[in-house]
């Protein structure tokens, strides 16, 4: 199978003004652009835009294209791809799709996440507190764990020290 199959062609990656390319017109995806401009802030650029070249439409990345105008870059990578306008639609689709259709590993998530607010604040993630905690709440077996029997100021007379068996995060637990 060729990489960008049938005979599709593409020129390399190249900066161009994110002014210059156009949101492309059918997407039906809502995006958090405020969420993708403060990552950007945070972690800097990474990845590049798909854009048709005939139209300058994106059809990968369309709401990183406007955290990237909101925050007035100069430039952007763009990755042209040379297709009709059925196969752009496609492209669109797909990349919206099969990001739905992805899912997480919440162990893994909830440990990563927790590690980078134990040192440091979450900004740029896309993730607070509050979804850290409703995760980690998520992941405890409800027959193993009352939460009512947690504190987070704990006094330790009254609390011991248990690891939750699904995650392995630590908790405070009435005794």
């Amino acid at each position: 199978m060729a990489l960008l199959g049938g005979n599709k062609k593409t020129d390399s990656v190249e900066l161009v003004d994110p002014k210059t390319l156009n949101i492309h017109p059918n997407n039906p995806r809502l995006g958090d652009v405020g969420a993708i401009a403060t990552s950007i802030e945070q972690n800097g650029w990474y990845g590049t835009i798909v854009a048709q070249k005939s139209s300058k439409n994106v059809l990968a990345g369309n709401h990183r294209l406007q955290a990237a105008i909101h925050l007035n870059m100069n430039e952007v990578p763009v990755y042209w791809v040379d297709v009709n306008d059925e196969e752009a639609q496609k492209i669109v689709l797909a990349d919206n799709r099969t990001s739905d259709l992805a899912s997480y590993d919440e162990h893994i998530l909830s440990t990563l996440l927790s590690e980078i607010a134990a040192n440091e604040d979450l900004l740029g993630t896309g993730y607070d507190g509050d979804d850290v905690d409703a995760l980690i709440a998520d992941l405890v077996d409800p027959t193993s764990f009352n939460p009512t029997d947690f504190d987070t100021e704990p006094r330790l007379d009254e609390y011991t020290n248990i690891k939750c068996p699904e995650c392995g995060h630590e908790f405070q637990k009435k005794k």
